[in-house]
């Protein structure tokens, strides 16, 4: 299948192909598209497309799906390195892209969609032509229909054209509001309220936290996103300074929570480092979060501002 995608300077396109065939002929037809027009070609597909990718198209780079999913801010450095490339070059960056899950965890899925209102908000200037492919047999309904709220472009009957469902990152986020994890319906495993400073909080989270997950490299992981948050609390925020830590077989939720009432939205902060590639600079405490945890919620609320942490405790199989 080819898709006219016509000529708009900037694609962030969704299809939702309902078979094989549909969606190797999108995938074939957006990449082919991209080599005939001397563009960088990028495919991010499944192994079983890929196979195909390579055997018919050996100009496109092909990089297979694995069983997780990169966080945001990582595959959203990835995506500004290969514009980067292109413009090194003189060419334009186009990628078609599978958004796929194996977990059936809507928590999970909910994170792909939330990624997507990320790179929409990071990388929405920049001149590149982007196709995300969501399969609708595997698709839950309903994360097909918040993903239409981050997408410019639509492509129906193999047209692409403009999606009226479409929000700004900001509008997208907010209509998608803050998940509720059911694990803070539980009585916490530790609680902390106006912590007098940050040491004393660091060490009792990593008391609380020891033992949490399977993986030590992983629990260090989440102590150290959590302690960098409790750091911006004491930082930017002010007292009281408090903490809740939740844990079950599956999952640890962390709440870092402050006096701050200045009115700051994180929501679409921390997707990359606050002043730029140079790290001297600070402002690495979400992003750093963002790279380690597997969701992080940031909520402004009446008494000041919440972070949410939240991680699996084991591997996903």
């Amino acid at each position: 299948m080819q898709v006219d995608a016509g000529t708009p300077d900037r694609v962030h396109g969704l299809v939702a192909p309902a078979t094989d065939d549909e969606l190797l002929a999108t995938v074939l037809g957006w990449a082919r598209a991209g080599v005939a027009a001397g563009d960088l070609t990028v495919a991010v597909v499944l192994p079983w497309v890929a196979q195909h990718v390579r055997a018919e198209l050996p100009e496109v780079e092909v990089c297979e799906l694995g069983l997780v999913t990169p966080r945001a801010p990582d595959g959203i450095a990835m995506h500004l390195e290969l514009v980067r490339r292109a413009t090194a070059e003189g060419r334009r960056l186009r990628v078609v892209g599978q958004l796929h899950e194996d977990s059936g965890d809507l928590r999970v899925w909910d994170e792909r969609v939330r990624s997507e209102v990320a790179y929409e908000h990071v990388v929405g200037a920049v001149p590149v032509s982007t196709l995300c492919v969501y399969d609708r047999r595997t698709t839950p309904p309903g994360v097909l229909e918040a993903a239409l709220l981050t997408h410019p472009q639509l492509v129906v009957d193999h047209q692409l054209q403009a999606n009226p469902a479409h929000l700004a990152p900001a509008d997208a986020v907010a209509a998608l509001g803050t998940p509720v994890e059911p694990l803070q319906a539980t009585a916490p495993v530790f609680a902390a309220d106006d912590v007098p400073t940050l040491p004393e909080l660091r060490h009792a989270l990593s008391a609380a936290l020891r033992g949490r997950f399977a993986d030590r490299d992983v629990e260090e992981d989440v102590h150290l996103a959590a302690s960098e948050i409790a750091a911006n609390a004491f930082r930017h925020g002010g007292r009281p300074v408090s903490a809740r830590v939740w844990a079950d077989a599956d999952r640890v939720v962390v709440t870092v929570s402050d006096g701050g009432q200045h009115g700051f939205d994180g929501r679409l902060a921390g997707y990359r480092p606050a002043h730029g590639d140079d790290l001297s600079h600070g402002g690495m405490g979400l992003w750093l979060a963002r790279k380690l945890c597997d969701h992080v919620d940031v909520e402004q609320t009446a008494t000041g501002l919440v972070v949410r942490l939240t991680t699996a405790a084991r591997a996903r199989a």
